[in-house]
């Protein structure tokens, strides 16, 4: 059974995470031990002083007047670092911290090459390590939904990677000739009594049961004392089918680049 859980850290910077994904970008403060969350689509067209009109907006509409303090930031868009890394420099007198194998972790990467492990899927790991310990399994729902996996030796051994609902639900409608959209709100029956019924027994709970078969082979390799963390946009509309999942955390990744923030400037001050 899962359930959810607010994480809170033992440094209070007002830190800005981003997390750039194919689909959306999370912008979040880290203000006084919580963290305050926005979800945009994600632009690669963006410019930094989009980025900086963006981002007033989102803050002045929350209350949020402190000062950023750090910029944390994962990315798999490679087209968006560089107007991040001047958003942080230029509109925010910051020098920003982007996640990828070349930092220290706190962890070892056995995955070949370590570079092909997308940063937001690091970040996971750190923060699921930090707080849950290991061996550690997270789920994200994204466009993707991935699993990653941290062995009981501090070791990210590696994952999957499935298509994700919408992605399913968007390639079936867009190749086929009488296959609607759908929305997944709704209910989801094994045996559908309408296409959209059907579309959401197959993507949904299809989803689920390869899930669910993932994670028993990934605890057979890691233990069976693994935890099962989720995150992502749809972590909330799966996790109450998969009773592998132990815990749904919204900020995991926002945690994962706390977490690093934080190491960083212990070791620099």
């Amino acid at each position: 059974m899962y359930r959810s859980a607010s994480l809170k850290g033992i440094l209070s910077p007002v830190l800005l995470g981003i997390d750039v994904g194919n689909t959306h970008t999370v912008l979040g403060v880290y203000e006084s031990g919580r963290w305050r969350a926005w979800r945009v689509h994600t632009n690669p067209a963006r410019t930094e002083d989009e980025h900086y009109i963006l981002l007033r907006s989102l803050l002045q509409a929350d209350g949020l007047t402190e000062p950023i303090r750090g910029v944390a930031i994962c990315s798999v868009v490679p087209a968006l670092e560089e107007p991040l890394r001047q958003l942080a420099r230029r509109w925010l007198n910051c020098e920003p911290l982007f996640v990828s194998p070349h930092i220290d972790l706190g962890l070892k990467i056995d995955y070949e090459p370590p570079t092909a492990v997308g940063a937001d899927r690091l970040a996971n790991a750190v923060a699921a390590m930090y707080h849950f310990g290991k061996p550690v399994i997270v789920v994200d729902f994204g466009t993707a939904t991935t699993l990653d996996a941290v062995s009981r030796e501090q070791v990210y051994v590696g994952g999957a990677i499935l298509p994700g609902v919408e992605l399913m639900l968007e390639s079936l409608a867009g190749r086929t000739a009488r296959l609607p959209r759908i929305a997944l709100e709704g209910a989801s029956h094994p045996i559908g009594k309408s296409t959209p019924e059907s579309l959401r027994s197959g993507v949904l709970l299809g989803s689920v049961g390869a899930i669910e078969h993932l994670l028993r082979l990934f605890k057979q390799e890691l233990g069976e004392d693994a935890q099962v963390i989720a995150t992502g946009g749809l972590a909330g509309r799966f996790a109450p089918n998969c009773p592998t999942i132990q815990r749904v955390e919204p900020m995991l990744t926002l945690e994962g680049l706390r977490i690093l923030w934080e190491r960083y400037h212990r070791e620099v001050v």
